[in-house]
């Protein structure tokens, strides 16, 4: 009997990937809430047990400013192409780190010894093909890609939510198969944090290839980087190109809301203010960007 492997993408209400992989076969699907991804989850496996289990969120605190971990640090400045994706943790929107570790949970209590790895598919993808992330554009190019990475028979992928799960599904086999054996987790702490493990147990953060430890980011005195960013002068962006940019940061999500927003009036007056209060981090992305790298 083969082994199996979960994946998880917490992308909030209507939006939770969940995927397994077992030998050739895989499955994704989009659940409306994180109960019922576990009951999938739960289902899927019946009375065997899982190896590992990827997931899109953060298995590990830093108590850093901004919250910025050793890993976001180092990601960052490997890939700064995509650097943009990797958004201070005391800024992420709540259903990646909520629902995401309500999950880790309820399956380790399930099966206490399913090995966790954390995942970043946005950025993983970059890792593996140097291309930027765009579901939308490119699902059918994307979907065969993961296939034949995982020398998987043919699964229906019709969400980048299911795409991110399967994604993580995969880089847990990859862990646990020790294919790929660089712990992100195990980059060393700066003076000014500690790292505490967000669910009371270790987990990983596999990556395929070394990512070299980052520099601290540069910040004024007591002012966290990311705090600088918010209260620097905010440049003028129209709502078509917020669209493109939160689509090539592989947003697609924002950039739907954005695109298919309209105020009582009918107009997209405001939809900059709903983006700011609904998704703090996508906001920054295309108002507050990052300086660039070096």
């Amino acid at each position: 009997m083969s082994t199996l492997y979960l994946g998880y993408d917490p992308g909030g209400n209507g939006n939770h990937g969940v995927a397994a992989i077992d030998g050739r076969q895989a499955w994704c699907d989009t659940m409306p809430t994180a109960k019922l991804a576990i009951d999938w989850f739960l289902q899927r496996c019946g009375d065997r047990e899982p190896t590992a289990l990827g997931i899109d969120t953060l298995t590990l605190w830093s108590t850093g400013p901004a919250g910025w971990r050793p890993a976001d640090r180092a990601l960052r400045a490997t890939y700064p192409t995509v650097r943009n994706s990797i958004a201070a943790p005391n800024l992420l929107y709540g259903a990646m780190p909520i629902n995401g570790i309500a999950v880790a949970l309820e399956l380790r209590k399930a099966f206490p010894k399913l090995r966790i790895t954390e995942t970043h598919p946005k950025v993983l993808y970059y890792a593996l093909t140097g291309l930027a992330y765009n579901f939308a554009h490119h699902r059918d190019q994307m979907v065969q890609k993961l296939l034949d990475w995982g020398a998987l028979d043919h699964c229906e992928v019709k969400k980048d939510h299911e795409w991110d799960a399967l994604l993580s599904a995969y880089a847990a086999r990859q862990w646990a198969t020790e294919k790929w054996q660089i712990d992100l987790h195990q980059l060393p702490a700066s003076a000014e944090e500690t790292l505490i493990p967000a669910h009371g147990t270790e987990a990983c953060y596999a990556w395929p290839t070394e990512v070299p430890q980052a520099p601290e980011h540069p910040r004024a005195p007591h002012m966290p980087r990311q705090d600088r960013e918010l209260n620097a002068p905010r440049r003028h962006v129209d709502w078509e190109s917020a669209v493109e940019i939160l689509n090539r940061a592989g947003h697609a999500d924002a950039a739907k809301q954005i695109a298919e927003y309209r105020s009582t009036n009918n107009t997209k007056w405001g939809w900059d203010g709903r983006l700011k209060k609904t998704n703090l981090a996508c906001w920054t992305l295309v108002f507050r960007p990052a300086a660039p790298a070096g």
